[in-house]
C-alpha cells in the first residue's frame, strides 16, 4: 500500500514509473525524455485546470497502480454536510482509473486517444477529510491492451477503483469502461 505525500514538491506535477518503481519527476518535456522508456502519467492530463483545481497528490506503484489522493480539501470541494462532495469524489476516481489505464497501455498508448466511455460508482459512506482513489490493471488486461494498441486496433477496458477517506475507511467503489483508439 502507498503512502499519499502530504507536501508535494514544489513544481513536481507529473509522475513518471520507471524500471526502477516510484519516481516522481518535473513535468518539464525534458525531463520526460531523459526518463527514457518510462511510462507517463501525461502531461496534458496534469495540466488540465479541473485537475489542477482538485490539487491531487498522485502517485505510481511499482506494480502499476496508481493513487490519487485529495488530502487539502477547498471550500468548494466539500458539500453541506461536511463532506467531500460527490462529484470531486468522482473526479479523483477518474484520475486514478484513467491513469491506471494509461500506465497499463505503456509506450504502446503513445498518441492513441483515451476517454472514458461509461462509469458506474457506488457511495458506500460519506468521505470524510479528504479522499483518495486507487487503482490498477491486471495483467492480462495490460497485454490486451498492449496488443491491440501495437496492431494499431481500439479496445475498452473495465478499470476498478477503491475509494477511501482520510480515516482509511472505505468511502467506495468505481469502474471505468476506458476506451483507447488509434490517434486521431
Amino acid at each position: 500500500m502507498m503512502t499519499p505525500r502530504r507536501k508535494p514538491r514544489r513544481g513536481w506535477s507529473i509522475v513518471l514509473l520507471s524500471h526502477d518503481g516510484l519516481e516522481h519527476c518535473s513535468n518539464r518535456r525534458a525531463a520526460w525524455k531523459e526518463k527514457g522508456s518510462s511510462v507517463a502519467a501525461t502531461e496534458a492530463m496534469t495540466a488540465m485546470p479541473w485537475i489542477q483545481w482538485l490539487d491531487l497528490d498522485t502517485e505510481l506503484g511499482s506494480d502499476g497502480s496508481v493513487r490519487a489522493t485529495l488530502s487539502r480539501t477547498k471550500a468548494e470541494h466539500v458539500n453541506h454536510n461536511g463532506h467531500v462532495n460527490a462529484p470531486v469524489v468522482y473526479g479523483v476516481a477518474e484520475v486514478a482509473g484513467a491513469g491506471a489505464a494509461v500506465v497499463a497501455a505503456g509506450s504502446a498508448g503513445s498518441g492513441a486517444y483515451t476517454v472514458i466511455k461509461s462509469a458506474a460508482i457506488e457511495y458506500r459512506r460519506p468521505a470524510r477529510g479528504g479522499i483518495s482513489a486507487e487503482s490498477r490493471v491486471d495483467t492480462e488486461t495490460v497485454a490486451e491492451i498492449q496488443r491491440a494498441l501495437e496492431a494499431g486496433g481500439r479496445c475498452d477496458i473495465d478499470v476498478d477503483v477503491e475509494l477511501t477517506d482520510a480515516d482509511g475507511a472505505t468511502a467506495g467503489t468505481c469502474r471505468f469502461v476506458v476506451s483507447f483508439r488509434p490517434s486521431r
